[in-house]
């Protein structure tokens, strides 16, 4: 695979579960969509990932990447097997956005990192501001705080903690096989 893949895992669609005149408003919708499209821009061709991806216990991730240093170009088809073989050399990225309230999204996140390497808030640069002054809170969960200007798309990483083993492993197994499945790699 020479360029970076992104799919919709079609997670719950919690927007149903809201009430009509609310669930219209797509405010945070196109916000993930715009960043998920800048994000791909920026990160180069080794890379699948998708919006919406939930792991059962540990919440729905606006959108995640599986990042990888790809060494082989023997030519051959990409499968999550070839992909787990390198696991040493896999990053995987969970993020969630919010247009306001930082908080949530903290603790949204924090829960990602139970099968995710690096966890991160993106927020509008307004919200960003008031997360800025928490930043200690955020290092101290390692957690990422990022903010994102949809005009320009531009990205920028206030804080990134280093890349970490997930807390459960079975639940980072689980979110690969999820994201082979929903690829259809090794098909």
């Amino acid at each position: 695979m020479n360029t970076a893949q992104s799919c919709d895992f079609k997670a719950h669609r919690p927007r149903r579960n809201l009430p009509a005149g609310v669930s219209r408003k797509r405010g945070e919708s196109n916000f993930v969509s715009a960043f998920s499209k800048a994000y791909i821009a920026t990160v180069g061709p080794h890379g699948i990932g998708g919006s919406e991806f939930a792991i059962s216990n540990f919440g729905i991730a606006d959108f995640v990447w599986l990042h990888w240093q790809r060494d082989d170009q023997d030519g051959t088809a990409l499968s999550i097997e070839k992909i787990k073989s390198q696991l040493a050399r896999l990053k995987l990225t969970a993020f969630e956005m919010k247009l306001s309230d930082w908080r949530k999204g903290l603790a949204q996140a924090y829960r990602y990192g139970y099968f995710s390497d690096l966890a991160i808030v993106v927020l509008p640069p307004e919200a960003a501001k008031l997360a800025r002054a928490e930043l200690t809170l955020f290092r101290k969960l390692s957690v990422g705080l990022w903010s994102f200007q949809r005009a320009t798309g531009r990205i920028r990483r206030h804080f990134t903690p280093r890349a970490s083993k997930p807390r459960n492993a079975k639940a980072r197994e689980k979110a690969l096989d999820l994201l082979g499945a929903a690829l259809k790699l090794g098909q």
